[in-house]
């Protein structure tokens, strides 16, 4: 679940707002950890029980633009490139940086939510596997937004941005397989209720 966004929201802290469980800040706090700039998007789920925050969730969660199909939960990151142009028109890619945000969409339990405590225990479960999935994605981006920069360096004046571009898909490709291979993280436990 992941998307190219332009342009990204600004890095906010990752806090519960009053009157929203803060159980899902918590786990996503725990797997973004080491992470910088990153937003959480939180979209709020209410309902009186388990399937009605169900209901709750299918009708706001976003679309995965890689696949079409509507996921609980979706990351997309900015990454922008630069370099210094030369005193007489060339570029510097040597010199060339790299600029990375990413946020990430997410369901949040509403402190009204009316859960017994084992559908309580099922959303904790749920949203510590939903957040570790996204921290994947997130994560190997992050890890990997030297892939573009190595590339750019590689290339001439003329050919660096299609090789960033060409880095960025490769990016992409893994995002698709990691999607593919986990469901969208339901194979890791990221669906509720859980089946």
């Amino acid at each position: 679940m992941r998307d190219h966004a332009l342009p990204i929201r600004p890095l906010v802290a990752l806090v519960a707002i009053a009157g929203i469980s803060s159980q899902s800040s918590a786990h996503a706090n725990l797997a973004f950890a080491g992470i910088p700039d990153v937003t959480i998007d939180y979209y709020l789920v209410d309902g009186a029980d388990a399937m009605a925050v169900r209901r709750a969730i299918d009708a706001a969660r976003p679309t995965d633009a890689h696949d079409g199909r509507r996921v609980d939960a979706l990351s997309s990151w900015d990454l922008r490139w630069s370099w210094p142009r030369t005193r007489r028109g060339g570029c510097d890619l040597a010199a060339a940086t790299i600029r990375y945000k990413a946020t990430v969409r997410m369901p949040q339990l509403a402190a009204t939510a009316r859960l017994t405590a084992a559908e309580r225990a099922d959303w904790d479960r749920y949203a510590a596997a939903l957040a570790r999935h996204e921290a994947g994605h997130v994560r190997y981006t992050y890890r990997h937004r030297g892939d573009i920069l190595a590339a750019i360096r590689r290339a001439t004046c003329r050919t660096a941005d299609a090789a960033a571009q060409a880095a960025l898909a490769t990016l992409d490709a893994y995002h698709v397989a990691y999607d593919r291979e986990t469901a969208h993280g339901t194979k890791d436990g990221a669906s509720f209720p859980a089946s």
